[in-house]
């Protein structure tokens, strides 16, 4: 398999993706329950509600972009393992992160996610951190060698871009 190399406009977008996608596990992360207080998650602020439709703005405005430099690395992976309980997975088999930005709105994620059991209100489910675990834990190794990945094979690849 012949590499290309990445210019610097693509690796900046990478970097920049990746870096949306942490923030997006964040907001899920603060949404879902807090294992130890056992108390159920209350309702996202519109504070979040904000931060997602800002973030879920952004990815559709550069997913083609993007989807060019991801599909080189994710090509050989596709992993059923994310997708096949997943209702439409074949949607997501190609662009993962689409499962994340997709929905309209947060109580539509928690409710896609099972994290919710409504899609209209807030209904938390007891398995929500588990859920957001396997995501944020299991996808985001993932994510982190597509970082590698592609900081290796920029041009003109200086070192201290991924140096950390």
């Amino acid at each position: 398999m012949s590499m290309r190399t990445y210019s610097q406009t693509e690796t900046d977008l990478a970097f920049q993706w990746v870096d949306k996608y942490f923030k997006l596990v964040e907001l899920m992360l603060e949404i879902s329950d807090d294992e130890e207080t056992d108390i159920p998650p209350s309702k996202p602020s519109s504070e979040s509600e904000l931060k997602f439709q800002k973030l879920r703005h952004w990815f559709f405005a550069h997913e083609d972009k993007f989807m060019s430099i991801w599909s080189e690395f994710w090509r050989d992976k596709l992993p059923l393992k994310y997708f096949e309980d997943n209702v439409g997975g074949q949607e997501y088999f190609t662009n993962p992160f689409l499962m994340l930005y997709k929905p309209d709105n947060l109580c539509e994620l928690a409710y896609r996610l099972g994290m919710s059991e409504n899609i209209d209100t807030w209904e938390p489910t007891e398995k929500g951190a588990d859920i957001i675990e396997d995501i944020s834990v299991e996808f985001s190794l993932e994510v982190l060698q597509f970082i590698h990945y592609v900081g290796e094979f920029t041009e003109d690849s200086s070192d201290d871009r991924i140096a950390g």
